[in-house]
């Protein structure tokens, strides 16, 4: 096992799918599912051909400090470099709760390139607002926009609402399945409780047309709508409101929280809104607003 070297050929089938179980119960993205056990595979692989005895994962990141990319020409970008730094945290942590041994990863990386996922300042999210239509599709619209943007989810967590998860009489939204499957509460209220009422009472009823379905977000045919569509539909609100920004889910989240900050809200506020589990992750939002200058109108 790892504690006495590294992990063997033979092990490695067992360790990598190990991992990806823990990430499925951690609740991580599909991308972290489906990658991250791949960038663990180059790693073991990486340290077995060159015989790494000590400061694996260490090693293993100066060579992808000048790894050459394998898509396109040059080295590996600096959001590449973190994602694998990220990865190789989260199998330290695999490998002390599940293995009980520990992976070195004294790793500081920093560097002078910052990046961001893409802001929308407060005019664009009005006008993406403005380009929901009146009917059933477009309620929901809002109510998309109103859970993303208004309540600041992560993708997961909006598409795995349950009706059920809606508290109007303690104006509060409930998130069972957070990241690493801590649940919180957050607050709905003025358009936001508006909007996710009125396709609750009007939009979702005329989408069922007499079903009987449990998620919150439902399409035409009445059943679960998830994320890749809801992310087509914003899509859809985008070209609209003629906001040529290469924004996700994610980036309303990510707009939001820059927007309470900007207001005046304490990153320790932002931090509980959002599910972070420290505040060095909402560190961010300082970076990002200063980096910014947009309209507030």
């Amino acid at each position: 096992m790892y504690s006495k070297g590294f992990f063997t050929k033979q092990e490695k089938a067992g360790v990598l799918q190990g991992f990806r179980q823990w990430l499925e119960l951690q609740n991580y993205e599909s991308t972290t599912l489906y990658y991250g056990p791949h960038r663990i595979e180059e790693f073991i692989d990486w340290c077995n051909d060159h015989q790494i005895k000590t400061n694996h994962a260490k090693a293993f990141f100066e060579h992808l400090k000048v790894r050459a990319n394998k898509n396109r020409p040059g080295s590996l970008s600096v959001s590449t470099l973190r994602i694998y730094l990220r990865t190789l945290r989260l199998f330290r942590r695999f490998l002390r709760e599940v293995g009980g041994v520990d992976l070195e990863v004294n790793i500081i990386y920093r560097s002078t390139e910052v990046t961001h996922h893409e802001i929308l300042t407060p005019s664009e999210v009005k006008r993406l607002y403005k380009a929901t239509e009146d009917d059933l599709l477009g309620l929901r619209d809002r109510a998309m926009l109103a859970v993303y943007y208004g309540c600041g989810l992560r993708r997961t967590e909006g598409a795995s609402l349950l009706v059920d998860d809606i508290l109007p009489d303690k104006n509060l939204l409930y998130v069972r399945k957070g990241k690493n499957y801590k649940e919180r509460y957050v607050p709905i209220l003025g358009d936001v409780r508006k909007d996710i009422l009125t396709y609750l009472t009007v939009s979702r009823p005329g989408l069922l047309s007499g079903r009987n379905e449990a998620w919150f977000f439902i399409g035409v045919r009445g059943r679960k709508l998830g994320g890749p569509a809801l992310y087509e539909r914003l899509k859809k609100l985008l070209n609209k409101a003629r906001i040529d920004k290469p924004c996700g889910l994610h980036s309303l989240r990510h707009s939001i929280a820059t927007h309470l900050l900007a207001n005046g809200m304490s990153l320790h506020q932002i931090a509980k809104l959002l599910g972070h589990s420290t505040l060095d992750t909402t560190q961010i939002y300082t970076h990002i607003l200063r980096g910014l200058k947009y309209d507030q109108e």
